[in-house]
């Protein structure tokens, strides 16, 4: 999954890698994240849930108002030091470009700023770090670019075995994208993912998986030249490898 920067048109004030700590000046510490000068709007890099809201004081050590959220099942971005708490609560969904809080200089910090970081743990644990600039789409970070600049890698191919895998539920996911699925990639559907599976193949979006939507995905996949059985509902093997081909195909 691809990412924008989370403070589009702000200087870069302090990149990742290591450098001598601005607080206790030791020299080579590791700085985890980006820091961008200023006080301004702080944007969510993609869409995702936000898992953690809080806030540390520390002088030395502590990220102030901190908002951590969660794209997919192993990437994390985290926003350090707003200006006052954000009114995001645990749980919710935001979207690529959504408003988290305005930058500012709490806990440990020697200026307005906003400290950026990427990871990549199962739980967004910190240490799990990676370059953020390997992360981000390269569009220039304008906030008119940001529907071009969210994007999802291409997903591998499935192995066609005709069982509903979480591998299968994530590709779908994928492919749902483009129909109003804006949860995260985790394979694991729920009501989001059932409405923009109804939407994509024009049935009733009530959130849940029954006969007629069963059917209504047959008669899709049939209409894509990909199953050719009857549409009766039922979900077996002949279904499923209908739809791990539509998908490997893009073609969903």
């Amino acid at each position: 999954m691809k990412l924008i920067c989370p403070a589009p048109g702000q200087k870069i004030t302090s990149p990742y890698g290591p450098r001598i700590h601005p607080i206790s000046k030791q020299v080579g510490k590791m700085h985890r994240g980006i820091d961008y000068g200023g006080q301004f709007d702080v944007l969510s890099a993609g869409d995702g849930i936000v898992t953690k809201v809080s806030y540390n004081g520390n002088k030395r050590t502590g990220g102030g108002n901190v908002v951590i959220i969660k794209h997919a099942t192993n990437l994390f971005t985290v926003y350090y030091h707003g200006r006052e708490a954000t009114k995001l609560k645990v749980g919710t969904r935001v979207k690529a470009g959504q408003f988290i809080y305005v930058a500012g200089t709490t806990g440990a910090s020697t200026g307005n700023h906003l400290h950026f970081e990427v990871r990549t743990g199962s739980s967004g644990q910190w240490g799990t770090d990676a370059d953020p600039n390997i992360h981000f789409a390269g569009v220039g970070g304008k906030v008119k670019d940001i529907a071009k600049a969210v994007s999802v890698t291409e997903p591998s191919k499935l192995r066609v075995d005709g069982r509903m895998s979480r591998g299968t539920w994530k590709a779908l996911q994928s492919a749902l994208k483009s129909h109003g699925y804006s949860g995260i990639l985790d394979g694991r559907p729920g009501t989001m993912t059932y409405k923009a599976l109804q939407t994509a193949v024009g049935a009733k979006a009530d959130g849940k998986i029954g006969p007629n939507t069963r059917k209504a995905v047959q008669e899709h996949l049939k209409q894509k030249g990909f199953y050719s059985s009857a549409i009766d509902g039922i979900w077996g093997r002949g279904t499923i490898s209908a739809l791990q081909l539509c998908l490997n195909a893009n073609k969903f």
